[in-house]
């Protein structure tokens, strides 16, 4: 049988450049869950009592797990007596609210965004807080991405509670199951709390962080580039 010649092939498409951002302290200027789980408590003030001397402890705690633990324990707290339904309720009118608040959204990392988004990059958004709650915010803010992990939260029979916390060596395993080039991304954060993920990534930028949380870093081995 004659051979039928291959048709020339064409310049492939760039792979697109993939950015990856923490929301917490980089798009927002405030940790988004932890303010909604503090405004949970507040609508319930029995409620504060076994809260309060958790949060004082968490404070003082040095320990990046133990922190972890202690900030699921008082969302446990704050989120008993809810199912699924309310929950996904009053997370939608918190990400409504602070979206469309100008002191919550850092402006200029959001226009960052906005300006690698046009120039054809894959936006990634990784974050602890819960993911349903951070797509209100962001799609609230306008701020434009093509994926987004999140912390996912499951019923129980005293309420909702953490079913995957997506923080520290979590976050960036999450990013591998969902098959994005960690090892290709830009990574912006502002926490050092991210390091399992700075250290995957091609390069690290740091926004909204802490002259401390930069020597840490560098400390660490990871010299972040500037803000472009």
């Amino acid at each position: 049988m004659p051979t039928v010649p291959s048709m020339p092939s064409g310049p492939s498409e760039p792979t697109p450049h993939v950015v990856i951002y923490d929301l917490d302290g980089v798009i927002t200027t405030r940790d988004t869950f932890t303010v909604f789980t503090i405004e949970q408590l507040c609508q319930r003030p029995l409620r504060l009592l076994p809260a309060i001397p958790l949060a004082i402890k968490r404070l003082f705690l040095r320990d990046d797990e133990h922190r972890r633990i202690t900030g699921v324990r008082i969302a446990r707290i704050a989120l008993r007596g809810l199912d699924d339904p309310e929950f996904a309720r009053r997370m939608a009118s918190f990400g409504h609210r602070v979206g469309r608040s100008g002191p919550w959204i850092r402006s200029s990392a959001v226009e960052r965004i906005r300006r690698q988004k046009a120039e054809g990059a894959r936006i990634v958004i990784a974050t602890a807080t819960e993911h349903r709650l951070a797509r209100v915010l962001l799609d609230t803010a306008g701020v434009p991405f093509d994926l987004l992990s999140g912390t996912t939260f499951t019923t129980t029979p005293t309420g909702m509670d953490v079913a995957d916390h997506r923080l520290a060596e979590r976050k960036v395993e999450a990013l591998r199951e969902l098959d994005v080039p960690v090892q290709d991304a830009e990574f912006v954060t502002d926490s050092f709390t991210d390091l399992p993920t700075a250290r995957e990534a091609r390069s690290v930028v740091l926004i909204g962080a802490s002259a401390r949380t930069r020597k840490k870093f560098q400390t660490a081995g990871i010299q972040p580039l500037p803000d472009q």
